[in-house]
């Protein structure tokens, strides 16, 4: 079971746990104080990402495997058959599922630094995330055709304006589906890196608590139909 949250008399739970009572909020204010209030802060936030990594791949990784399974019964052309239509609706589900795990993987990684910052590591930004993350953040900024977005038209009053979406392979952004994807979310996210990355996070708030929503690597299945 999680570490439940703690619900101060006033009734308003608070996302941290263990916060020390005080009666006072100057006894907060010593640096010392504040050091230990920050590391509780970052150690709560990078595991609750970690979490939710955890949740939005499993998520992802169901919604494009059946995008798969739809695309080849299409091909099938029985009665029982999607149609084109249910495959756009399934590919939309894997859009939005993509982008909750990009946003989820994206909030780990800067939460993994500020824990590194902490601890003393010397762990690197993940630069290609933080490229995708902007260009989706920032996609109603682009140019279109009817397969990818690439970088939006010159703004005359920002010439120099820095596009991520050119930093991305090919500096454009595939906006369909591939087969390929249910291994990794838009073709650059790779699921098994991200959940094995977010696995050592998951639990780093309640270390000694048994999880039950841990999401294995290991049940990514290629082949799956």
């Amino acid at each position: 079971m999680r570490r439940p949250v703690r619900i101060p008399p006033d009734g308003h739970g608070v996302l941290l746990p263990g916060l020390p009572d005080a009666e006072d909020a100057s006894e907060l204010e010593t640096l010392a104080d504040a050091a230990d209030a920050r590391h509780r802060v970052v150690v709560r936030m990078l595991a609750l990402w970690a979490r939710s990594v955890q949740r939005d791949a499993h998520s992802y990784y169901q919604a494009a495997s059946k995008a798969v399974w739809t695309d080849r019964a299409i091909d099938y052309g029985e009665e029982w058959s999607p149609t084109e239509d249910d495959l756009a609706r399934v590919i939309e589900d894997v859009w939005v599922r993509g982008y909750r795990l990009v946003m989820s993987a994206y909030q780990m990684e800067r939460w993994s630094l500020a824990h590194q910052q902490i601890i003393g590591g010397s762990e690197q930004s993940d630069d290609r995330l933080k490229m995708l993350r902007n260009t989706i953040e920032h996609l109603d900024e682009a140019s279109f055709t009817d397969l990818v977005a690439q970088r939006g038209p010159l703004d005359p009053k920002n010439k120099n304006k820095k596009w991520s979406i050119d930093r991305l392979p090919g500096k454009e952004l595939f906006l369909g589906f591939d087969a390929g994807f249910t291994e990794a979310a838009f073709g650059l996210l790779n699921l098994r890196d991200v959940t094995t990355r977010a696995h050592q996070y998951a639990e780093l708030d309640a270390p000694d608590e048994p999880s039950f929503d841990d999401y294995e690597p290991e049940s990514y299945d290629s082949t799956h139909d």
